[in-house]
């Protein structure tokens, strides 16, 4: 069951048509419940009158399609209570209640809270352990406490701690479900028992964590396995960067209206461009949109015509060596020489006045660790997102630097090349790639090769 996102619009409203499609979308995609008003659908953020407006939305957007799971946890347990009773007249199917956050109290009054809204709410409870967000942990004894008391039917854990989820299957079994709410350990709690989930990438795929659990009860859990893996980059980036922003930002992508967040979400430094991009490529990955296909790897790259581009003359010359190689993810043409002579001029130069797009980067080992000798490297084509220059940038470096100082530690570049020498790397690389892994090999694959037409 996804914890739904509510869109907003630019002006802060809540957009109904936004939620109508997000609602839809979910249901298209199998779920067999929906939880509005959750720590997804930043319940935090709105007052009480829109919480009950978001609510009454759900009930008449599903319209008996699915069962709907309302949350109505706050600050104060009278509060709490008319919020629950509330979500029952309207029909809702249960109450996901939040622990009492910010003031925390003892475990005697989490009990008697769960208690009280149990017995006054008139609708089925499932507990909410969210610790991060309540700083508080609902201990698995007054957990077992709770399970017997008639209305309480179930627990959402969402602490991310798979000890402590195993612990409640354990002592719950039979009592009450046990249900994931921290999507990286949906695997394991299915293994264990757990036989149902509220997360918030089920907004976007539900269909998934539903085939997940399908191959679990069939035994495959080998195939379930291999599923996890390819949800789990996404999950943690729904988990790391707030939850709504990126669940949103995978629905726009899909085509779905999901609006935007409420401040402090809806913030440029929440979801930097670099990350959305990386959704993208998760969302790829995952079969939910299409591949966006790039042209191939630029084959034998000329060095000396590509400085020219950048507006730098290099005569050919004995005093320069050139090489170049390829292989099916990285091309590069490498040209080196003194650094007392042009191309130690063309090195400063590049340095100092880069062409936007093409801009030239020291290639390091690590942070204040250049290799030798001294070599810059710039990219073929030109940089136009955030994702081209994270691998340019990212593997496409520690590659680069990784053969230096690989063909340096086997002695083939003479002990005056490395102090009076300097190289200059021309790059390109396959942006249909995807395993930055896959990428640093390669690149340390073909810059070695083409080191070795340099410094035979």
């Amino acid at each position: 069951m996804p914890a739904l996102v509510t869109p907003f619009t630019r002006d802060g409203d809540i957009s109904e048509e936004g939620f109508r499609q997000v609602i839809d979308y979910t249901i298209s995609k199998g779920v067999t419940g929906v939880v509005p008003a959750g720590t997804t659908g930043e319940f935090s953020y709105m007052r009480t009158e829109e919480r009950k407006k978001l609510l009454k939305l759900t009930v008449d957007f599903v319209d008996g399609r699915v069962p709907i799971i309302a949350g109505t946890g706050m600050h104060t347990t009278d509060a709490t209570v008319k919020m629950t009773k509330y979500a029952a007249d309207l029909g809702c199917d249960a109450a996901l209640v939040i622990s009492p956050y910010f003031l925390r109290p003892a475990d005697k009054g989490y009990y008697e809270h769960y208690a009280t809204v149990a017995r006054k709410g008139d609708i089925p409870i499932i507990l909410y352990n969210i610790p991060q967000c309540t700083l508080g942990v609902l201990n698995s004894n007054v957990v077992e406490d709770l399970a017997e008391l008639d209305a309480i039917v179930g627990i959402k854990d969402s602490s991310g701690s798979i000890p402590y989820m195993l612990e409640l299957i354990q002592k719950l079994k039979g009592k009450m479900e046990v249900l994931c709410g921290a999507d990286e350990n949906f695997l394991s709690a299915v293994i264990a028992g757990s036989n149902a989930a509220i997360m918030a990438s089920a907004n976007v795929i539900p269909h998934i964590w539903l085939d997940i659990m399908k191959k679990v009860k069939k035994g495959k859990i080998k195939e379930a396995a291999r599923l996890q893996r390819t949800t789990q980059t996404f999950s943690r980036m729904v988990l790391k960067f707030g939850a709504a922003p990126p669940v949103k930002a995978a629905l726009r992508m899909l085509g779905v209206n999901a609006g935007r967040s409420r401040m402090p979400l809806n913030t440029g430094g929440t979801l930097p461009p670099e990350i959305k991009e990386e959704i993208r490529i998760e969302l790829e990955k995952m079969g939910l949109i299409e591949n966006i296909t790039h042209s191939p790897v630029q084959k034998d790259i000329q060095i000396l015509e590509l400085l020219k581009k950048q507006g730098i003359t290099l005569e050919d010359s004995s005093e320069l060596k050139t090489s170049s190689f390829s292989n099916d993810t990285v091309s590069v043409g490498i040209v080196a020489g003194s650094k007392k002579g042009p191309i130690g001029q063309s090195f400063v130069r590049l340095l100092t006045t880069p062409k936007i797009g093409h801009e030239a980067l020291t290639v390091i080992l690590e942070p204040n660790l250049p290799i030798k000798p001294s070599s810059l490297m710039f990219p073929t084509r030109k940089i136009e997102s955030m994702r081209q220059a994270s691998f340019f940038y990212g593997p496409v470096q520690s590659g680069a630097a990784k053969a230096f100082a690989s063909f340096l530690e086997a002695g083939k570049i003479p002990i005056e090349s490395v102090n009076n020498d300097v190289a200059i790397l021309a790059l390109d690389i396959d942006l249909n790639a995807r395993d930055r892994r896959e990428i640093t090999a390669a690149t340390q694959q073909a810059v070695e090769t083409a080191l070795g037409g340099v410094w035979r």
